[in-house]
């Protein structure tokens, strides 16, 4: 199945990977027609016919229930009504990935419920200050996201992880921010929208100016920061509710200050170049020793995280404003950073990778622990894809190694 099928534009992946699957089925059925009694033939074709019109009946139900049901958060009154239409979204989210099987249609829905749902508890918290006190803020803000929902990459076991930004500078409406702030976190935590990590816009650390963002991110890049991994993570960064200029503008903030501070994202770089592979010293794959997960293989450790660090470091290198991962090898490759040959491995990667952690998750309902299966319970070909998939994280690292070593 090619990876951009029905893709919009004029992409090369989407022209290439549409054209070889059609191919493939023209052949396919070719070559059942061949083998067919005279009148045999026109029942198959009508076969298909059906089958092709039961799925698009399908796709325009689910994406008018869903519609519907997004407008229902638009239009819920409190907390609790938002966290039982969320979960329902939740549901509807993992009966379309075990019919579809499809990552980024997972990612896509997840994260339209979670930019929805978000933006409700902000129009619940607005009602309250309003009713209640101090009073809305008179000035601009916005609330942006980071990591798998900034990426639009959520699931329902993200950790939502928000920033917020406001445009005044004037001490006295630091209150009303400060209260803006609180009251939506706390309704997203009722919701079943909490940080795991601490970043939180109820936080002081993570709320703030403009002026106030560019001090403490000029500061921590000039100082050598200790986590240059964690100023890179800034480059997920995506209005979820609030003032789009704002938002544009912190975003361009966030480029300019990686842009000329080269040095900690060459150490990001290096650092993530250096993960570990998902093999061992003999090419087998890498499985736990513990107790735990005796006989396991981590996906997150060797598979997920270094495939999405690796392509945001290197889309950071060469300023490139993509932000999901999908779209950042897409703007690698037309950047000519990279070959049609490697963006559809990592691409394979992504999609078989993200397919069998998305399994897992919904399997056993998420939790903490991370992100481990069994190999033994792989089918052959299934065990085939994850070492390809780990192969391709593999060449990017040593390409950005390359790269990151080669550059003054």
């Amino acid at each position: 199945m090619p990876i951009f099928l029905g893709a919009k534009g004029e992409d090369v992946l989407s022209r290439r990977g549409t054209a070889d699957f059609l191919v493939r089925l023209r052949q396919e059925l070719y070559g059942r027609l061949a083998h067919l009694a005279p009148g045999e033939d026109l029942a198959l074709m009508a076969e298909v016919e059906e089958a092709l019109r039961e799925e698009i009946a399908y796709e325009e139900r689910f994406s008018g229930e869903f519609v519907r049901e997004l407008v229902q958060l638009d239009e819920a009154g409190d907390a609790a009504r938002l966290a039982a239409l969320l979960q329902r979204l939740r549901a509807m989210a993992a009966d379309y990935f075990r019919r579809r099987g499809s990552v980024s249609a997972y990612h896509f829905v997840c994260t339209a419920a979670v930019d929805r749902a978000v933006a409700a508890a902000v129009r619940l918290a607005r009602r309250w200050m309003e009713e209640i006190g101090p009073g809305v803020p008179s000035s601009p803000w916005c609330l942006m996201a980071i990591g798998e929902v900034g990426r639009g990459e959520a699931t329902p076991f993200s950790s939502c992880d928000f920033l917020q930004i406001h445009g005044s500078e004037f001490p006295e409406e630091a209150a009303s921010f400060a209260g803006l702030a609180g009251r939506v976190s706390a309704l997203c935590g009722e919701i079943g929208l909490a940080s795991r990590t601490g970043i939180a816009p109820s936080l002081p650390a993570w709320r703030g100016s403009m002026a106030e963002w560019r001090s403490r991110i000029a500061a921590r890049l000039a100082e050598g920061d200790a986590d240059p991994d964690g100023l890179i993570r800034l480059a997920d960064l995506r209005l979820v509710a609030g003032d789009a200029s704002l938002a544009a503008g912190m975003v361009n903030l966030v480029r300019a200050m990686l842009g000329f501070h080269r040095e900690p994202v060459r150490e990001a770089a290096r650092r993530t170049a250096m993960m570990p592979s998902g093999f061992d010293f003999f090419g087998r794959l890498r499985t736990e020793r513990g107790e735990a997960h005796r006989g396991e293989f981590n996906l997150g450790l060797y598979g997920i995280d270094p495939l999405v660090a690796i392509v945001r470091v290197l889309t950071v290198w060469f300023d490139i404003p993509e932000t999901g991962t999908v779209e950042r090898v897409r703007g690698l490759l037309q950047r000519g950073r990279i070959d049609v040959d490697l963006a559809e491995r990592l691409l394979f990667a992504w999609h078989t990778l993200g397919r069998l952690a998305l399994n897992e998750e919904i399997g056993r309902g998420g939790g903490a622990g991370g992100l481990f299966i069994s190999p033994g319970t792989l089918a052959e070909h299934g065990l085939e894809e994850l070492k390809r998939g780990l192969e391709a994280v593999g060449s990017l690292q040593k390409i950005v190694y390359s790269i990151v070593s080669g550059e003054g």
